[in-house]
């Protein structure tokens, strides 16, 4: 049988570690239209990728193919995609290839019916090193609540300046039990804040994933994935997040903004 796993070329700082998810419930592992999938009755996990070196049109077949897929399997309500793109920094045509997924994404989302506010699901997008766009995702049965952080603009709200579609995320999303928090960086409003300063950036997406927990009302932070842009910042993130006494796995990936230095997703209970 299929598993559902990926394979990126995103490599891991310090030890090595899995990211595991388990279930009480059994689980049914299977392939859909060369998606894998493995689901309990309860939440479905998927990863696909695409090829494709137009980032638009890369992020698009993703996500048509995601929602579609939950959808035929019964888990219509998504959670929480993990997107990776090959040089998310890197401009062509005149468009950073990250806002190019931006755009290819909302157009996958508009297709199937999304009102672009307040129904989006948790989300991250991070540079890999090759490939089109790889993505693995969450989707449950029952209805999930997105979860906005009050110390920013809500990404769908974002103004042009950041490409020709809003980013199509929310802050966190809480449903099946857990809070899923994006990918959470040194943003306050809309804008980078502390550009170049690693220890500022830190302490700031710290006080914006304290902002997110709170919102979404949960107890306890039960990991964390860290994205580091350079690898010389490792050591002095890890023992800053160590004070935290919360598992966190550390990977080198360039971010979604070339002036970020790090960030953070979560799962919180």
């Amino acid at each position: 049988m299929p598993e559902a796993l990926l394979h990126v070329d995103v490599p891991q700082l310090g030890a090595p570690l899995a990211e595991v998810w388990r279930s009480s419930s059994p689980v049914a592992r299977f392939a859909r239209e060369g998606i894998a999938l493995a689901a309990d009755g309860d939440v479905i996990l998927g990863a696909l990728a695409c090829d494709d070196d137009d980032p638009h049109r890369a992020a698009a077949c993703v996500h048509d193919r995601l929602i579609a897929a939950a959808r035929a399997e019964g888990y219509p309500h998504l959670l929480r995609v993990w997107n990776y793109v090959r040089d998310i920094n890197g401009v062509e045509r005149g468009l950073e290839r990250y806002r190019a997924f931006c755009a290819g994404r909302y157009e996958a989302f508009a297709r199937h019916g999304y009102a672009m506010r307040g129904d989006l699901p948790a989300a991250s997008a991070v540079g890999m090193g090759g490939g089109g766009v790889a993505s693995y995702f969450v989707a449950s049965r029952a209805p999930a609540a997105a979860v906005e952080n009050p110390r920013q603009v809500n990404a769908w709200e974002y103004p042009p300046r950041y490409g020709p579609r809003s980013p199509s995320f929310s802050r966190a999303t809480r449903g099946a039990g857990l809070l899923f928090i994006s990918g959470t960086a040194s943003v306050v409003g809309h804008e980078t804040v502390h550009a170049g300063n690693v220890a500022a950036q830190i302490e700031e997406t710290l006080v914006n994933l304290d902002a997110v927990v709170r919102a979404g009302g949960a107890e306890a932070l039960l990991m964390m994935k860290v994205y580091v842009r350079r690898a010389a910042d490792y050591p002095f993130i890890a023992a800053r997040l160590a004070e935290m006494q919360v598992p966190a796995i550390f990977l080198r990936a360039d971010l979604c903004r070339a002036d970020l230095l790090v960030e953070i997703e979560a799962i919180a209970r």
